[in-house]
């Protein structure tokens, strides 16, 4: 699951938005995200100190998002035997398949249920600070990567599950919670979009860097898979050697502390330039706002009848995102190509290729949203899905008809992966935010992360079960899902 943001009060949008009703109009003209509206002025600096610190931050809070979801599949193997071993050792007996399913779905759903539970908390996070934030939970991202580390010497899954929810929460806080809204607040206007397109980039590159790793040839083995999972807290070691030296938020400077002065010269250091009128002028707008428009609770939005359609809508591609079984087809990729008939030597090669294709596709609709529409992506990458989990069946089931069926699975799974890349996976979030104006946004990115990670939990969770009743017509129903969506699509942008 790729998320953006979540649970921001601060301005996603950076033009103000026209409501009736807190419910858009016809004729209202959403302004994209990260883009300026303003051509005529010149470009705002971008300095040195800016860049390394978001690409840090970036990297940190988002990579172990892919590399928890690439390394469990990538080492699905070796684990399942580890977990044998263990029960062999501490009660001489072997474990049952379908208890030896149960306790390896839950240590890959232990992930997302960290991420659930960590949506709840950014609220509060967020009063203490961005970088003091993030620097508190990637210190937890450490522990929880060195339970990893000792879950094999422990003899021990239940440990190898704690390590993981641990860097779930991180991963929905620090990754897809906080991080965003630092970009947002420390980036120059112009420069938004690009900050923000890396957060898709880091969890590509962290699914194709765990496949490699994982192979058998490097860390995937018997002895040094909990290495392997324990390498995820690299970054975050990154982030907690330099984030002394990272920028506050300006904003948070001006409207939380009131050090307007303070704001005013680290608007002047980050720009490199004395002149940020602008930037003061906004800030000291949204304050005034602020005090004149009270921000709406999670609650309020949904029980509000003003605002029923767009929660709806919130709802139903959030939920559609994960339902379409994406995060499902990477954690169970490997899976998914053996039933499909591919020879195990190949397959995580094939795990590889796949990984790539998701990095490509990132970056270059990250290129390309802003100019064709958020809408068009959203609707293209849905139906370029349902198209590819169709032929992905029938490439399931006539897998014996001939030696080559089962490699038109792989070219259906990285059509797969291009339609998610393209559509559900940068531009959910972003759709959701400029369907409310400013006074429910945050509480609307609340709720649909909310759904993100719950219905995240649900797919890993269900998919092997659902796999082992009706075999590989399973994809079938994601597709159905889509193609419901797609004839419904209720977000126009």
């Amino acid at each position: 699951m790729e998320v953006h943001a979540v649970d921001s009060s601060s301005k996603l949008v950076d033009q103000p938005i026209t409501y009736e009703h807190d419910t858009l109009t016809e004729t209202t003209e959403l302004e994209p995200i990260g883009q300026d509206s303003t051509t005529t002025k010149p470009k705002q600096k971008l300095t040195w100190w800016v860049v390394w610190s978001l690409f840090i931050t970036v990297m940190a809070g988002t990579y172990q998002y892919g590399y928890s979801i690439g390394s469990v599949n990538a080492a699905a193997i070796p684990i399942r035997r580890s977990v044998q071993q263990y029960h062999m050792n501490k009660y001489n007996s072997t474990l049952s398949e379908g208890k030896l399913q149960i306790i390896s779905v839950t240590i890959v759903a232990a992930f997302p249920v960290g991420g659930f539970l960590g949506s709840c908390l950014i609220t509060n996070l967020r009063q203490y600070g961005y970088v003091k934030s993030m620097a508190a939970l990637h210190a937890i991202t450490v522990f929880g990567s060195i339970l990893l580390g000792i879950s094999k010497l422990a003899q021990s899954f239940e440990v190898l599950i704690i390590g993981r929810i641990l860097i779930g929460i991180v991963s929905s806080t620090a990754g897809t919670g906080i991080a965003p809204m630092y970009i947002v607040e420390v980036s120059p206007k112009q420069y938004r979009g690009m900050f923000g397109s890396l957060i898709s980039l880091f969890i590509a590159l962290g699914i194709f860097i765990a496949n490699i790793l994982g192979l058998q040839e490097i860390l995937g083995t018997d002895d040094l898979w909990p290495v392997f999972l324990s390498l995820t807290c690299l970054p975050s070691v990154l982030f907690i050697s330099l984030c002394y030296f990272m920028p506050p938020s300006p904003r948070r400077l001006y409207l939380n502390a009131g050090d307007k002065t303070g704001a005013e010269n680290l608007l002047k250091r980050l720009r490199d330039n004395d002149d940020v009128t602008d930037e003061l002028d906004g800030l000291d707008q949204e304050l005034k706002e602020r005090k004149k428009t009270k921000q709406m609770s999670l609650w309020e939005i949904v029980t509000s009848s003003h605002l029923r359609r767009q929660v709806i809508a919130a709802v139903v591609i959030s939920s559609c995102q994960q339902l379409t079984g994406m995060n499902g087809v990477q954690f169970y990729m490997n899976e998914l190509y053996r039933l499909s008939g591919i020879p195990n030597a190949i397959i995580p090669y094939c795990a590889i290729a796949t990984a790539g294709v998701l990095v490509v596709a990132t970056v270059i609709v990250s290129l390309a949203a802003e100019k064709s529409g958020r809408r068009n992506f959203l609707v293209a990458g849905f139906g370029i899905e349902s198209v590819s989990l169709l032929c992905l069946s029938v490439a399931s089931v006539t897998q014996s008809l001939a030696p080559w069926v089962p490699y038109i699975a792989i070219l259906c799974a990285l059509c797969f992966i291009i339609g998610f890349s393209i559509g559900p996976g940068p531009m959910t979030l972003t759709c959701v935010a400029e369907s409310f104006s400013q006074s429910s946004r945050s509480a609307a990115l609340t709720l649909s992360c909310l759904v993100l990670w719950f219905s995240f939990t649900l797919l890993v969770v269900a998919w092997p079960y659902i796999q082992n009743m009706i075999t590989s017509t399973n994809v079938i129903i994601y597709r159905h899902i889509l193609l419901k969506y797609i004839k419904n699509s209720p977000v126009s942008t």
